[in-house]
């Protein structure tokens, strides 16, 4: 099953590519890879998994339409006290031009606003990207 989720998040990252290729530029540091991890535990119990589908159509679609992965991580930290807490996450992975932060900001804070977050943790880093694409094959 995780080979399946690997191989399809895969994919759904090359779409990604593909779709801004036309934009891509040499200059390697116009491109981002950004991560917004987002709890899956709010005040009213865990975020649903059609609660979340519904945030992703809405909303990372929206800032995205040509495409984004998504993967489940469990996230650990220090609360208040010495015990270490954990939470089920989900991390939206998007690599996309460098001016794109402003859209990724703007699904961290309606994920924190929609779901009663403390905060959403974002991080991103340079990236350089190809695309290996099927070869025309009749000539054109």
């Amino acid at each position: 099953m995780n080979k399946l989720i690997r191989v399809s998040g895969f994919c759904v990252l090359l779409l990604c590519g593909m779709v801004f290729s036309g934009c891509a530029t040499k200059d390697s540091s116009a491109w981002r890879e950004y991560k917004v991890f987002c709890g899956m535990s709010s005040k009213n119990g865990e975020v649903s998994e059609e609660a979340w589908q519904r945030f992703c159509d809405k909303h990372v679609m929206a800032a995205f339409p040509g495409g984004y992965t998504v993967f489940d991580a469990t996230g650990y930290w220090r609360s208040g006290t010495d015990t270490a807490e954990k939470e089920h996450t989900k991390v939206i992975l998007v690599v996309a031009p460098a001016d794109a932060r402003e859209k990724v900001m703007s699904v961290a804070r309606q994920y924190r606003k929609e779901f009663d977050q403390n905060a959403v943790l974002i991080s991103s880093s340079e990236t350089k990207m190809n695309f290996v694409q099927k070869e025309n094959t009749d000539g054109k």
